[in-house]
Parts: structure tokens; sequence; C-alpha cells
């Protein structure tokens, strides 16, 4: 890697890091006790910070040194519903699978539901404020929200405020298969 792609680099890294966090020039200038103009050629590319002003940032940012400098890689995460426990109501009827669950300051979490044949699941509601998401991938699937029915074939979805009773509900032969977003307001 050249000088001027490492300058680059670290340029837009420092600047990415400074929006994220709704910070100024002169604020960040405060928090790293280095100079407005310098921070301003390091975002572009136009300066070789030395070792000690990137330490200097790294620490008043609270960030690691390396963090200016390594790779960055896409967070990636893969899942299987297979290789996943799931969370099985009483009668055995109704498969919640937690395929990305609630993460810090992530507002939703997403799952795989199988209802079999024969499932009437009802929901207790949620806090005010949550939504719900659901698509159906196989089959089909009543669902009642404050008693009102609504049925959901495959490749259809339907959002809604979760804070009232709903149910779930498979009248079908086969199980219906569904993926469900769960939505908390902030």
């Amino acid at each position: 890697m050249s000088k001027v792609n490492l300058n680059q680099i670290i340029g837009k890294r420092l600047k990415q890091i400074r929006l994220d966090r709704g910070l100024s020039l002169d604020k960040l200038a405060q928090l790293t006790e280095v100079s407005k103009p310098m921070l301003g050629q390091i975002e572009r590319g136009e300066s070789n910070p030395t070792v000690s002003t990137l330490w200097k940032i790294a620490n008043g940012l609270k960030v690691p040194f390396t963090t200016f400098i390594e790779e960055e890689k896409p967070f990636i995460q893969k899942v299987s519903r297979q290789e996943i426990e799931p969370l099985i109501e009483e009668t055995g009827v109704v498969q919640v699978y937690p395929l990305f669950p609630k993460e810090y300051q992530k507002p939703f979490e997403i799952f795989s539901l199988i209802l079999e044949p024969g499932c009437n699941h009802e929901s207790d509601p949620h806090a005010y404020g949550v939504e719900e998401y659901i698509f159906v991938e196989k089959g089909v699937m009543e669902i009642k929200i404050a008693d009102e029915p609504f049925v959901i074939g495959e490749g259809e979805g339907i959002r809604f405020s979760a804070h009232f009773k709903h149910k779930y509900i498979n009248k079908g032969e086969q199980d219906a298969i569904a993926t469900m977003i769960i939505y908390y307001s902030v």
C-alpha cells in the first residue's frame, strides 16, 4: 500500500468516525489536542500524520490505534435455521427460530416462524410502539389483530402495531413458514 493510499485511508476513516459521532472539526480538535487545520488536512488525505499524532487522535476518540490503518472488512454473519435451537410453544405447534436476536442499539430482531397445521397461538400484546412485520414464505397464515382476521398467503406480508392482542393461526394442511421482524420504537 503506498503512502498516498494509506493517507487517504486514514483520512477517510477519521472523517467517518467524526461524522458518525456528530463531531465538528473544532470538537475533534478539543478531544484529540490536534489542531483543526491538521485534522482537516488528515481527513482530506493531504497530510502524512506522525505516529504520535495518530496516537493522540486514537486516544481522544477512544479507539484502537489500528482503527486508522487496518484493512476494513465488511461485517458478515451467516445463519442457518437448521443450526438454531427453536423456541417451542407448549403444544409444540409453534416453532420460533431466533435468526438475528436483538442486539444493543439495534431496534429490531428477526425470526423464522413455523406454524404447524392446526396452530392457533395467541401472543401477548407487546409494548406500545412495537411493530411486527411478517412475510409468509410457505403455506397460508391467518393473523388476528384485535380480533380482526387477515389471511396472508405465500409471497405476501403484513405489518401491524403489536401492542394489540394478536393470534397466529394455520388452518391449512401443511406448515406455514414465515419470516418475522419485530421492530422496537426508540
